[in-house]
C-alpha cells in the first residue's frame, strides 16, 4: 500500500490475518489495534493438509514447509476478503535480525500468489522505535481518516508492544497439561515458536511424548536476556546476528542446566539456513552432556518413520534410567 489511504480497504472493513510465521512471533494484539481503526479481524483456521496442498501451489520449491504452509493461510482468507495483513519484521531485538524469508515474506507472498488482493503491512523493527512507531503511524493513516482513532491505535501500540516476552513464572513453564514432571521424566523440545503451536509443522511430537508418559518443557520458556550486551557467549561462541538463533541457543544452554531436563529434541526444517548452522553447534555440545535427537521435517516426511525415531529415542532413555536405578 502506499502513504494515501485506499478507498477498496476503507470500504471492506474486514482484514484478514494468515495463522502462520510472524503470527507466533508476535504477542501483539493486532486484533484490537485494527478494531480501534473500525475494522474487524479474520483469521485463518488452523493448518491442515489442505493449508498445504493450497499453497504449495504458489511457492516455490526452494521454499520451507513453514513458508508453503503460511501461502495456504493466505490462499484460504482470499475467500473471505481481499484485505491480509502481513507485518514485516526485520528485527525483534537491537543489533539482531529476524529470517530473511520473514523480513521478505510481504513482498514474497504479493508477488507469487497471483489473485489480486491489497497488501496491508508496516516494517517492524523493535531496535528502532521511532522507526517503528512512525511506520505504524503510517499504517494507521492509510486505514482510517479520523484523526482521533488514528492517534489512540498509535498509542496502543506504543504502550502494549513488548520488545521480548516477559519471565514466565516457574510454575507455568511446563507446556503439557499435567505440571509435574510425567511419568518417565521431562523432555526439552526446542524449535522455533510456529513449529511448537503448529501442529500440522510439528507432527503432533509433543502428543507422542504424553503417550509415552514424558512431559514437555519448550524453548519459549526460557526468554533470553532483555538486552544482547547481557546474553552470555553461546558454546564459547559469538552469538548469531538472528533473533531466532539466540533465543533458540539460549534456551538450549538453558536447558543443559537444567536437572529436571533428562533429553532434547531439535526440531528444525529442511531449507533453513539459520537450524542448519545451530544444529551443527548442538552436535558439537549437547550430546556429550544429554540425549539428543535432531529431526529435520518437510512436506516428505513419513509420519511413521519419524515416529519410530521419537519412540527410540525415548525408549533409549527409559531402559538407561533403569540400568541407572538397578546399579544404585
Amino acid at each position: 500500500m502506499g502513504n494515501g489511504r485506499n478507498d477498496k480497504l476503507l470500504a471492506s472493513k474486514i482484514i484478514g490475518i494468515p495463522r502462520g510465521l510472524s503470527y507466533y512471533l508476535d504477542n501483539f494484539s493486532w486484533d484490537a489495534f485494527f478494531k480501534i481503526l473500525g475494522y474487524r479481524v479474520e483469521y485463518s483456521e488452523d493448518s491442515s493438509a489442505e493449508t498445504f496442498e493450497a499453497g504449495n501451489q504458489f511457492a516455490g520449491s526452494d521454499q520451507c514447509f513453514p513458508v508453503k504452509v503460511y501461502y495456504g493461510h493466505v490462499v484460504s482468507l482470499l475467500k473471505k476478503t481481499t484485505n491480509i495483513f502481513i507485518p514485516q519484521f526485520t528485527s525483534l531485538e537491537q543489533g539482531t535480525y529476524c529470517c530473511p524469508k520473514v523480513i521478505g515474506l510481504p513482498q514474497l507472498i504479493k508477488n507469487t500468489i497471483p489473485q489480486e488482493f491489497n497488501l496491508i503491512t508496516a516494517e517492524i523493527d523493535l531496535g528502532r522505535e521511532r522507526f517503528t512507531k512512525r511506520n505504524i503511524a503510517l499504517l494507521a493513516r492509510q486505514l482510517s481518516w479520523n484523526p482521533l482513532r488514528i492517534s489512540r491505535a498509535v498509542t496502543y501500540f506504543v504502550q502494549n508492544r513488548k520488545r521480548l516476552p516477559l519471565e514466565i513464572p516457574a510454575a507455568e513453564k511446563v507446556a503439557g497439561p499435567c505440571r509435574d514432571q510425567g511419568q518417565n521424566g521431562l523432555i526439552g523440545v526446542v524449535a522455533h515458536q510456529y513449529a511448537l503451536h503448529d501442529s500440522l509443522l510439528n507432527m503432533g511430537i509433543m502428543n507422542r511424548l504424553q503417550e509415552y508418559g514424558f512431559d514437555y518443557i519448550t524453548s519459549e520458556h526460557y526468554p533470553r536476556p532483555g538486552s544482547p550486551t547481557n546474553c552470555p557467549d553461546y558454546f564459547n561462541r559469538r552469538a548469531p546476528h538472528w533473533d531466532f538463533g539466540q533465543n533458540i541457543l539460549h534456551a538450549v544452554q538453558a536447558m543443559l542446566l537444567d536437572r529436571n531436563i533428562r533429553g532434547i529434541i531439535f526440531i528444525t526444517f529442511f531449507g533453513c539456513g539459520i537450524d542448519a548452522f545451530l544444529e551443527e553447534i548442538f552436535k558439537d555440545q549437547i550430546c556429550d552432556q544429554k540425549p539428543y535427537l535432531g529431526l529435520t521435517l518437510d512436506e516428505h516426511s513419513g509420519e511413521a518413520g519419524l515416529m519410530t525415531r521419537i519412540e527410540a529415542f525415548l525408549d533409549m532413555m527409559i531402559r538407561k534410567e533403569g540400568k541407572n536405578k538397578n546399579a544404585g
